[in-house]
């Protein structure tokens, strides 16, 4: 961590229960914070996509005090919407680690971040030469998920990815779409791991390995180098002209360390990734046990 959440705590699960009474509580206010900014999957909710009555709690605090809270996911927009809806929250979001900027059921993007069509085209062929199919997710408001004949992922997420797959050839749609992301759901680490170092040591993306928490493995994502979670932040504030000097920010994966080096105050979940929680000032509960709500208590917000 950049700094401890409390004297002689360790970013472990026991200590973490202790943190929802204890120092997040009573920590220190920071000044005014502009932006908060939180990743979604095993962060805001559980792996069954469940927010705790905690954290809608801190969520209603927030709102009543005007302060804005902003999604930050490697989910799509299409997929993290329902699950809003499901605990009724609508937050605008920086969707696909930083591609793209949506307010909450918006078709219009706030920001969007594509491959060229050139680097596009230069990623799947190393897929291709790899032996590897990844899911493609391009800009488009219907269909927006090109698939190749074997992809690498989980066949859950397939069957649950099949409304939205346009039928289209992956190189026809590189030439012809604006691709957002590249990935590969729910497989094993250690080949996502070979496959991540094959990728970007032959082009200029960067990949971000996340851990998948509904079916287990992990989620592989390639993005243009530059692109990440924290520039989906930079360029939404600029559009809500917020100062991005005070934005605090919690999540729970390598695609999360972007952002929780870049904010004023940073948070991981207990049980987030070794970079993750050496990136964050402060750890809080797992999300299961609504340690998201422990950063209400270092904003100078309105007594209740």
């Amino acid at each position: 961590m950049r700094q401890s959440s409390g004297p002689g705590q360790e970013p472990v699960s026991e200590p973490a229960q202790a943190m929802q009474t204890g120092p997040c509580a009573t920590a220190e206010r920071v000044g005014p914070i502009d932006l908060v900014v939180t990743d979604l999957d095993g962060t805001l909710w559980d792996g069954t996509g469940r927010i705790h009555p905690r954290t809608s709690e801190a969520l209603a605090r927030l709102a009543a005090a005007s302060v804005p809270v902003l999604a930050a996911t490697g989910r799509g927009a299409r997929s993290a919407w329902p699950v809003m809806e499901a605990n009724q929250i609508a937050l605008p979001g920086v969707f696909l680690d930083g591609a793209v900027g949506l307010e909450f059921a918006s078709r219009t993007p706030v920001f969007r971040h594509a491959f060229s069509p050139e680097l596009a085209a230069e990623v799947l062929g190393i897929f291709e030469q790899l032996g590897v199919s990844p899911c493609m997710s391009v800009d488009d408001p219907g269909r927006d998920m090109v698939l190749g004949r074997h992809p690498m992922t989980h066949p859950e997420y397939l069957r649950r990815l099949l409304p939205w797959v346009r039928e289209e050839d992956p190189h026809t749609a590189v030439r012809t779409l604006a691709v957002l992301a590249f990935s590969v759901l729910g497989t094993d680490l250690e080949s996502v791991r070979e496959l991540a170092g094959e990728v970007t040591s032959r082009a200029p993306v960067a990949a971000a390995i996340s851990p998948d928490r509904t079916y287990g493995g992990v989620h592989l994502s390639f993005r243009p180098l530059g692109v990440h979670k924290w520039a989906g932040v930079l360029a939404f504030c600029a559009y809500r002209e917020l100062d991005a000097s005070r934005v605090l920010a919690i999540g729970d994966a390598d695609n999360d360390l972007e952002m929780l080096e870049g904010a004023a105050i940073s948070f991981a979940v207990a049980d987030a990734t070794a970079a993750a929680l050496e990136r964050a000032d402060h750890v809080t509960a797992p999300a299961k046990e609504g340690g998201w709500a422990d950063l209400v208590g270092f904003l100078d917000l309105p007594a209740d």
